[in-house]
């Protein structure tokens, strides 16, 4: 799938960069996607170095990997995702979204579906990431399933 990029100061904030390890940061994601109930996060591995993750794993489906991918990136301190997991299936990519100042699940429908009421198909794209679908934040990288 290849390298992604994130915003580096945006997302959940799960270490202190100035007393974490990178083992300790890899750690503390898979944790997080863990805790996260994220369907495969048993089945990756993740390294962080200098801000760079790196995910592998295998036997997942397109949707899971993608999930994984955004969760990882989603994580302050974490500017690129290199994504080698492998999918089981054969679905289509997903697209991506980075949240603007404004932005709302609807006003992201519209743009992208042409259609504001599709809003709810973006919000399930993204649970368990998303706990509502009016918490969302700048930065934030959402994945955007086919319509």
């Amino acid at each position: 799938m290849g390298l992604f990029n994130f915003v580096k100061e945006a997302g959940e904030k799960l270490w202190d960069k100035l007393t974490d390890s990178h083992q300790d940061q890899g750690e503390k994601i898979t944790e997080h996607l863990k805790k996260l109930n994220i369907p495969g996060a048993d089945k990756v591995q993740v390294t962080v170095v200098d801000g760079k993750a790196s995910v592998t794993g295998d036997g997942l489906t397109q949707e899971e990997k993608e999930k994984i991918q955004v969760a990882v990136g989603n994580v302050a301190g974490v500017s690129e995702v290199e994504n080698n997991i492998t999918a089981a299936d054969s679905a289509d990519e997903a697209t991506y979204y980075t949240v603007k100042s404004g932005d709302t699940l609807s006003a992201i429908s519209k743009n992208v579906y042409g259609n504001a009421n599709l809003y709810n198909k973006i919000f399930e794209a993204n649970r368990p990431m998303l706990s509502h679908p009016d918490k969302i934040y700048p930065g934030q990288t959402l994945r955007i399933p086919k319509a």
